[in-house]
């Protein structure tokens, strides 16, 4: 979740005054598109993080940003626009809070109301590259722009050569952060900087030998004596997996910066909806975990494992056995990279697939730019019966009760009244 002051916040959800978009070209190929030539309301930003029926980590989804543009006597636009990249700025105007004190030269205008002055603050909603720009089919003056974040062209380009020489490089194993940044440089071209979570990097696993988050060593003799094949997107993925955490490209005004995310690191509050479902059960997190490891492919079956998180009773696990960067080296006396593994599941890591109960969702909510993917959601909702009616407490007051979620899918849609359809599966 962006950092905004509760003063801000309040204001916006309030007393908004407007949202004003802007699309700017990191690349300074052209100029700034403003409004002058966005049809209304038409931008749609979907992100998510889990798609999958089941709570599943590690999801690097590229997010799609799709607007309408429209030409002017000025502007006229063409597919030129496809491969370049953009970068979406949102732009709220709102009552500062701060009094306004009289004086004869101060005038109503854009920047003052009755009483007290107008702040704004910016928002980077989408940092991304155009895939397409067709005409609109009954306007020719309206030209649809579908876009996408970084992470798109991870899935689309080969690693399988690079992750071989890399595990025949280093047979004691490759440390799993220079990995993760690694697949995001792939080429040294439409270089992504990541950015550097210290916080859950530099923890300390094993403290005999040291070992850190950052330095666990991936290595996976049966991939490769295959003939599987990967993308460094799928290698992102798994790396991400493997710390239970997801990856996304946050929006800047350049290119974006991946980072890591953790399920609801902060949490957004609503006290009102347009639309909601709520399963009647909860979804539980994870405490033990199933993975493989061995020296060959054809070994896969007969050795795997299973390390059990210290949080818990009843047990519910987590199957790893896919996971190309999990499948471990066995030194042959229960030690080596599978301890490593066990040690990395005891920490933090382990805490994170464990502390993540939820209750499946879809809602429609005020759109607030502030929330991001992965973020908490509580949203408050009144108590009915069987027949739709209110009950009430002893007080008279109609009862609520919190619905707590996360938002692992979401899209924001419209401009000058934003609108989030949010949605957290689960089973």
């Amino acid at each position: 979740m962006l950092e905004v002051s509760s003063l801000h916040k309040k204001q916006t959800i309030e007393n908004l005054i407007e949202n004003i978009l802007t699309i700017s070209f990191p690349d300074g190929e052209y100029p700034d598109i403003t409004e002058k030539n966005i049809a209304s309301e038409s931008m749609s930003l979907t992100q998510s993080i889990c798609d999958e029926s089941k709570l599943k980590f590690g999801g690097c989804i590229a997010s799609e940003f799709d607007i309408d543009l429209v030409n002017s006597d000025d502007r006229i636009f063409t597919t030129d626009l496809v491969g370049k990249w953009i970068s979406v700025k949102l732009t709220q105007r709102f009552p500062s809070g701060e009094k306004l004190l009289p004086s004869a030269k101060l005038f109503l205008g854009t920047s003052l109301l009755p009483g007290e002055t107008v702040a704004a603050k910016e928002y980077y909603l989408f940092s991304g590259i155009i895939d397409s720009a067709k005409l609109d089919k009954n306007n020719r003056n309206k030209r649809h722009i579908v876009a996408y974040d970084a992470l798109s062209m991870l899935y689309d380009i080969d690693a399988t050569n690079k992750l071989f020489n890399l595990w025949k490089t280093y047979p004691n194993g490759y440390k799993i952060g220079e990995l993760v940044v690694l697949c995001l440089n792939y080429n040294g071209k439409h270089m992504i900087q990541v950015e550097d979570n210290k916080e859950i990097l530099n923890e300390v696993i094993n403290q005999q030998s040291g070992l850190t988050v950052r330095d666990f060593p991936t290595y996976n003799q049966a991939w490769l004596e295959n003939s599987d094949t990967i993308t460094y997107g799928e290698i992102l993925k798994n790396c991400c997996e493997m710390l239970g955490l997801f990856g996304a490209v946050v929006p800047n005004k350049g290119k974006g910066v991946f980072r890591y995310i953790e399920l609801g690191k902060n949490t957004e509050t609503y006290d009102f909806y347009e639309n909601l479902y709520a399963e009647e059960y909860d979804c539980t997190g994870y405490n033990s975990f199933n993975f493989s490891y061995g020296y060959s492919f054809t070994d896969r079956k007969a050795k795997t494992t299973v390390a059990e998180s210290q949080w818990g009773e009843d047990v519910v696990t987590y199957d790893f056995t896919k996971n190309v960067v999990c499948w471990q080296k066995d030194d042959g006396i229960g030690g080596g990279l599978v301890h490593d593994v066990q040690s990395l599941l005891h920490g933090k890591t382990g805490e994170r697939f464990y502390n993540c109960s939820y209750t499946p969702l879809a809602a429609t909510l005020d759109g607030r730019p502030w929330v991001q993917i992965g973020d908490g959601l509580e949203i408050e909702s009144y108590v009915t019966d069987s027949n739709g009616d209110f009950v009430y407490d002893n007080a008279g007051q109609p009862k609520k009760e919190k619905v707590k979620a996360y938002v692992l899918s979401r899209t924001l849609s419209g401009i000058k009244a934003l609108t989030d359809s949010i949605e957290a599966k689960g089973e």
